[in-house]
């Protein structure tokens, strides 16, 4: 990767460009720009002030996005916009381009990293060659998982998600059973993620006989350190889904590899991601409580992380 690679992290909220190289064995990324996807109509005019800005005029380039990719193209989960790898070579004059899903990109960035870049949530013993599940909530709810193969690693993408989320406890189930009263299906992303915040709040308001109003999430967590004691059961609650979710997919992968746990909810939430509660949510799954009792969970707080591993992806199966 002499060149440079024209990298992007396309997501519900903000859209990330840089150019990366490859300098001895490490990816270094450069040029970056963080962009609020609000601020433009479509995919395209992001890219293209971004080019403006740089002068960077590539030959190739990878671009990770919150959403499924088929055949070379990919809609956003979370924003209305579409990307197309034949559309963004002819438009901008790239000769290779390669989407994918963000997860891929972020499952990839974690063989590149440095020990520093992450931080211990739940401690354990990895499993060597198992795989490693990669996943997270942030406006959405990424999943991927990373295997070690010969000559390098493969990613499995999916939508993990979207799968059901399954409330334990009281509290739990009647929150569900408020969402699916509105929404019909109820998803780990919808009660974890960022995009599904304001529902369970509104959930939570009804359940505790409050009037609603739309708070940021910062006010939230502001409430809940202050000893509120609905927002203290919001976060909790949003932090065992978390913790179930990963819990769920780590058994049905075997990633005994371990966990990392990715996105900005993870980040805000981690110290709940800690608890005794959240460590039973974690591990205890029947008689197969003992499955991912070693399991290591790991956070990783990396912002460029999804930008290496776009690079790392794309000069893997394009051979730079």
């Amino acid at each position: 990767m002499e060149e440079a690679v024209l990298v992007g992290d396309v997501g519900g909220t903000n859209a990330r460009f840089a150019a990366a190289y490859r300098r001895g064995d490490r990816i270094v990324i450069e040029q970056f720009q963080r962009f609020a996807g609000e601020a433009f109509p479509d995919f395209n005019a992001a890219l293209r002030t971004y080019l403006d800005m740089t002068g960077l005029r590539p030959a190739a380039a990878c671009i990770a996005v919150a959403g499924p990719v088929r055949g070379g193209k990919a809609r956003l989960t979370n924003r209305d916009w579409s990307i197309s790898e034949t559309d963004v070579s002819e438009r901008f004059a790239i000769a290779n381009v390669l989407v994918v899903n963000d997860f891929v990109a972020m499952a990839r960035s974690v063989p590149e990293l440095e020990p520093e870049a992450f931080s211990v949530v739940l401690p354990g013993m990895p499993v060597p060659e198992a795989p490693v599940l990669v996943a997270g909530p942030g406006t959405g709810f990424g999943v991927s998982t990373l295997i070690p193969a010969a000559g390098g690693w493969t990613v499995l993408a999916g939508e993990g998600g979207h799968m059901a989320y399954a409330p334990r406890t009281d509290l739990e189930r009647k929150v569900a059973s408020l969402l699916a009263r509105d929404h019909g299906y109820v998803s780990n992303e919808l009660v974890a993620s960022g995009s599904g915040l304001e529902e369970v709040h509104a959930a939570f308001c009804e359940i505790y006989g409050r009037r609603y109003a739309g708070l940021p999430p910062e006010d939230m967590r502001a409430k809940a350190d202050g000893g509120d004691e609905m927002y203290l059961a919001l976060i909790r609650l949003r932090s065992l889904a978390v913790m179930g979710a990963v819990g769920d997919l780590a058994l049905a992968n075997g990633a005994l590899g371990g966990v990392v746990l990715a996105g900005g909810v993870s980040e805000r939430i981690v110290e709940f991601l800690k608890t005794p509660d959240a460590r039973e949510r974690f591990a205890v799954r029947g008689p197969m409580s003992g499955y991912l009792a070693e399991c290591p969970v790991r956070l990783l707080r990396a912002p460029d992380a999804p930008l290496i591993g776009a690079a790392a992806h794309f000069a893997q199966v394009r051979k730079g």
